[in-house]
């Protein structure tokens, strides 16, 4: 059903996509997906991944390849050459689909990838000429999506998700949303989490199901900008990285040069929201709901998210498993869900991944006798509401993205600069986490500005390390493991 939703909508002359002064509607959308699925027909079965800024062709792009019975593989333009060009290789991908803004990253990466055929989005139509492409024929547990959540390594993981597993997250999502408190025809949506990240791609899909129009910011992300957009486009719903629940907070109670009365609904995800911050929230902002949810990537990615209006009384929890998932406590290896027993989360459901892409010993490790370990510590309520205390895994969560530690390690370590260093996440001030370094220099000509020149080529912008500390020796377990800190 959802490889084939942009062609089914009973309304396909409505507004789809809102980018500042111009509109495209979904039957616009879907022609030019029709146009591209066209292009793609001779490319076989294989993973396509797709480079391009949110927006119109991006949507075009990732239903084009769906429609035409491929696997999508999304790649964030916060990407350096280096990740892309290791995740293509890792993904066995030999077709594009990018924009002109990309040319050089993909010469030079086509020029070390035999075979790799590039497709630029300003080569094709605006719309189909000629008989809409038939469908190709998939069954709803093949392979829908591939999507990194890791990067340079060699080691990354790439999640593949099946049109099952999609769309159970969607209709979970949509079923717990409270709809019936506005006209749906004034509901437009503003993602603020990109469309190439599981979340980004939820709320996407689940907008085109229900046909809402989506507000794109454009440029960089501000509150500002926020505001600005809610007002000229009447936005209600705003799905995007927690950050936003901080700066509302901190901005709370001064005037506003905006008119945001049209905004009804905030969801966060990414980081944990402090309760007091949404306690805050509520009294700074009378009428306006504001949630958070829990999921992973592996979990298609919705695991819990309250049902239709949030309990204040709840406010510290990310709400209860959604329809068809089942949220368990493993506690000494045992499975329970028993109230206030403190464990590792465990999740069962259509939600949880076919597994990851050719890594079958990582699969093994994460999907235990059908239950996906999520490596967070966690315990439920009497009333089945979820709360998070931490984490057993070694994953820094920056402003919504995951950043696994051993990846950054890696980097600075390949870059012959360090003779030992070990990265953590410390949480600043305003609740926010952030990646931090110790690093052993490989020889004393060794600076601080050498490393971050390095880092800043092979990694995205959120995995830099924001704190580095330059030391003698790092303090090592009786393991020999590397402890947070060292000696100076």
């Amino acid at each position: 059903m959802i490889r084939q939703v942009l062609w089914n909508l009973e309304n396909q002359d409505r507004t789809a996509i809102i980018d500042g002064n111009s509109r495209i509607s979904y039957r616009a959308l879907a022609g030019k997906a029709a146009a591209l699925q066209k292009r793609l027909m001779g490319c076989g079965r294989g993973n396509i991944a797709i480079l391009l800024p949110d927006g119109g062709d991006y949507i075009a792009a990732l239903f084009a390849v769906l429609r035409a019975g491929m696997t999508a593989f999304p790649l964030s333009t916060r990407l350096t050459r280096h990740e892309i060009a290791a995740l293509l290789s890792q993904a066995d991908v030999r077709t594009v689909i990018t924009c002109a803004a990309f040319q050089p990253l993909f010469d030079e990466i086509s020029s070390g990838a035999a075979g790799l055929d590039v497709v630029y989005a300003e080569d094709f139509p605006a719309s189909l000429d000629g008989e809409l492409p038939a469908a190709a024929d998939v069954g709803s547990d093949e392979p829908m999506l591939l999507l990194g959540t890791s990067g340079t390594t060699g080691n990354a993981k790439i999640v593949q998700l099946s049109e099952r597993n999609v769309e159970s997250s969607v209709f979970a999502y949509l079923e717990n949303m409270d709809y019936d408190r506005m006209p749906e025809s004034d509901i437009r949506y503003l993602i603020a989490a990109p469309f190439s990240s599981s979340y980004g791609l939820l709320i996407l899909f689940a907008c085109i199901v229900r046909e809402f129009p989506i507000v794109l910011l454009g440029g960089a992300f501000t509150l500002d900008a926020l505001y600005r957009a809610a007002q000229e486009h009447k936005a209600t719903h705003y799905e995007g990285g927690a950050l936003v629940a901080t700066l509302m907070d901190q901005s709370a109670g001064r005037r506003l040069p905006y008119d945001i009365r049209s905004l009804r609904y905030f969801g966060f995800a990414g980081s944990k929201v402090p309760a007091d911050t949404l306690h805050r929230l509520l009294e700074a902002f009378p009428g306006v709901e504001f949630w958070t949810g829990y999921g992973m990537t592996e979990a298609s990615p919705l695991i819990a998210k309250p049902y239709k209006r949030m309990d204040p009384r709840k406010l510290a929890s990310v709400g209860t498993a959604v329809s068809g998932v089942y949220i368990g406590i493993e506690k000494d290896g045992v499975i329970i869900d028993a109230p206030y027993t403190s464990g590792e989360i465990v999740v069962k459901g259509p939600n949880v991944m076919i597994g990851y892409y050719r890594n079958e010993e990582e699969t093994r490790r994460i999907i235990k006798d059908g239950y996906l370990h999520t490596g967070d510590i966690g315990y439920l309520d009497e009333d089945g509401y979820l709360y998070i205390c931490g984490r057993k895994k070694n994953v820094i969560i920056v402003r919504g993205f995951n950043v696994h530690a051993e990846e950054v390690e890696a980097c600075i370590l390949n870059s012959r600069l360090a003779g030992d260093c070990h990265v953590y996440g410390e949480t600043d001030a305003y609740g926010n986490e952030t990646v931090c370094a110790d690093i052993v220099p490989a020889s004393p000509q060794v600076c601080e500005a050498q490393i971050r020149e390095y880092c800043r080529a092979h990694l995205s912008g959120y995995k830099q390390p924001h704190n580095i500390r330059m030391m003698d020796a790092l303090e090592k377990t009786a393991t020999g493991k590397n402890k947070k800190g060292g000696v100076s």
